[in-house]
């Protein structure tokens, strides 16, 4: 075939997982498939000696998955992609590993958790708040378009 790398795809999915109450409570299908793709962008090892080995993800808090990717590649409108997101976090599944947001465009990282082991028990620990963009709209004061924005004195 090529240059081409000839591997499958082979996602794994705990059943433990697909029976869980925080796999049962997503609300959308949009939700499933976006936590389907993000099960194919782990890279997987297993670690441990036999008898006791286990799957590892290697790329965990370096998982990109951008609203452009969703959109492009996936047909994920950017309102779907972000209530998925939410969702994903809000029952454990994903967490934001490092923030994107910024002037410099900086895709967001993400890692996949466990806490969805936990979800609807008293252990469960819901998801850090998302950080919020600070939008100053409208004229400030001292900017360069004119001294009609400036307090004026009485």
């Amino acid at each position: 075939m090529g240059n081409q790398k000839n591997r499958s795809k082979v996602v794994v999915i705990e059943q433990r997982l697909l029976k869980s109450k925080a796999y049962r409570s997503l609300r959308t299908p949009t939700a499933y498939f976006v936590l389907g793709i993000f099960m194919t962008k782990r890279q997987l090892v297993k670690v441990g000696r036999d008898g006791k080995r286990q799957w590892d993800i290697v790329n965990n808090g370096e998982i990109t998955f951008t609203y452009r990717e969703a959109k492009g590649k996936y047909g994920i409108s950017y309102s779907a992609f972000k209530k998925a997101i939410d969702e994903l976090r809000e029952k454990g599944f994903i967490d934001i590993a490092a923030t994107g947001m910024g002037v410099h465009k900086v895709a967001t990282f993400f890692s996949i958790g466990d806490r969805w082991k936990l979800y609807g028990t008293p252990e469960y620990e819901p998801a850090k708040p998302r950080p919020k963009k600070t939008i100053n709209r409208g004229f400030q004061e001292g900017n360069r378009y004119g001294c009609n924005c400036r307090k004026r004195k009485s």
